[in-house]
């Protein structure tokens, strides 16, 4: 059996339930908020650490926003990952349990690591960042959430390269079930993921806040401030940023064979970055716009991504538009009237906060956002009914 019929052996006998182009397009997407909360947790931890080891009075209380902000974008992070994760489940199943199996302990340690992080993260905010104490948390809380990114970087770079999962499963013959072995990774492409892209988002929502609070006249140097720092921080992660790629694509992009295309793209992605930044005159003022190109900075790094791992299987004649499907209407209808209540919840909230944050004065919104809140939370609860009466007519009705 080769390498093309054992991927194909191991995928679900029952396909997939929807088209898998389509579910290849929600991953990119999904994948996108995902990794944007991910950095910005990375990016608001390290700002914190370094604001308070070098305080003033802006980076102090700079340093006590970023503290907050860390266990929020990790929270984020981690409900906007299922939805990739699934899709991955989906449409790559046989790469991603091979991957889990042949890292097994690491890939039950993340969600402990992660637990970690998170606590330390929380810790820190309630405990230690009035004042700095308890700055051993925040580092630590930094270490493993990093970690936990070296894990699932670990998992990717391996399940791209089925060739090889027999020489780690049974090295020199021998097999080997402890899953405790980093078999794989490419530093350039973990640090244009990670710490680059967590400056960049940093940067992005440094700029956001400002803006979000520009109403509020006894605070406008300070902000002016904030926002000057996420301007400097993009301009000069950027440059690394177009840097990392280009080696990304000189090592794991000439590995598949896509090395000129990879390098090109990567780099004038971070080129463009670095002139978007530079010209960036006003970065309060402009702060939505700034959110808006880094979310299509991110989209091309998604399909960047997609396309890798297209081009690494496509070489054993795995393709995601062959992968057999059979549409099954009742988890579709599911799963789209639940995007639909969770976007509109989501839309709510978002302008609650765009129409009363950012003033002292009573914070009050329009009605029309009001009545288009009491639908959205109505939607909501008569999901959630919906869900309870089901579970409670398969567990008594069906036999």
């Amino acid at each position: 059996m080769d390498i093309g019929d054992m991927l194909e052996r191991m995928r679900d006998p029952l396909g997939a339930p929807f088209y898998p182009p389509a579910l290849q397009v929600l991953l990119v997407v999904t994948w996108v908020l995902h990794i944007f909360f991910v950095t910005l947790a990375l990016g608001s931890s390290a700002c914190s650490i370094t604001c308070f080891l070098r305080p003033t009075d802006h980076r102090l209380r700079l340093a006590r926003i970023a503290a907050r902000l860390t266990p929020n974008a990790v929270g984020l992070g981690i409900v906007t990952g299922i939805a990739p994760l699934l899709f991955v489940q989906t449409i790559y199943d046989p790469i991603w349990y091979a991957s889990n199996t042949l890292t097994g302990f690491w890939s039950v340690s993340f969600i402990f690591v992660v637990m970690g992080g998170y606590s330390l993260a929380y810790l820190f905010y309630l405990k230690g960042s009035a004042d700095g104490k308890l700055l051993w948390s925040a580092v630590a809380s930094f270490v493993l959430l990093f970690f936990a990114g070296w894990v699932m970087h670990v998992l990717a770079s391996v399940s791209i390269r089925p060739e090889r999962w027999m020489e780690w499963y049974a090295p020199n013959g021998v097999i080997d079930t402890r899953g405790i072995e980093f078999h794989s990774w490419n530093i350039p492409r973990l640090t244009f993921l990670l710490p680059l892209q967590a400056g960049l988002s940093l940067a992005v929502t440094l700029t956001l806040f400002a803006w979000y609070f520009r109403r509020i006249e006894e605070d406008a140097p300070f902000m002016q401030w904030v926002a000057g720092r996420g301007r400097l921080i993009g301009l000069v992660v950027s440059p690394l940023y177009a840097l990392a790629g280009l080696l990304w694509a000189a090592t794991e992009g000439v590995e598949f064979g896509i090395g000129i295309p990879l390098g090109v793209a990567l780099t004038t992605l971070g080129l463009a970055l670095t002139g978007y930044f530079f010209f960036l005159k006003q970065p309060m003022r402009q702060a939505p716009r700034t959110l808006l190109v880094w979310f299509v900075s991110l989209i091309t790094v998604g399909v960047v991504r997609e396309v890798i791992r297209a081009v690494s299987l496509e070489r054993f004649g795995y393709r995601v538009s062959e992968y057999p499907y059979v549409m099954d209407w009742g988890s579709i209808l599911i799963f789209g009237v639940t995007t639909i209540i969770g976007v509109a919840v989501v839309t709510y909230l978002a302008l609650v906060l765009y129409q009363s944050g950012g003033t002292k004065r009573d914070g009050s919104v329009s009605p029309r956002v009001e009545r288009f809140g009491s639908i959205a939370t109505g939607m909501l609860g008569a999901w959630f009914a919906f869900f309870i009466l089901v579970g409670l007519y398969t567990t008594f009705f069906l036999k």
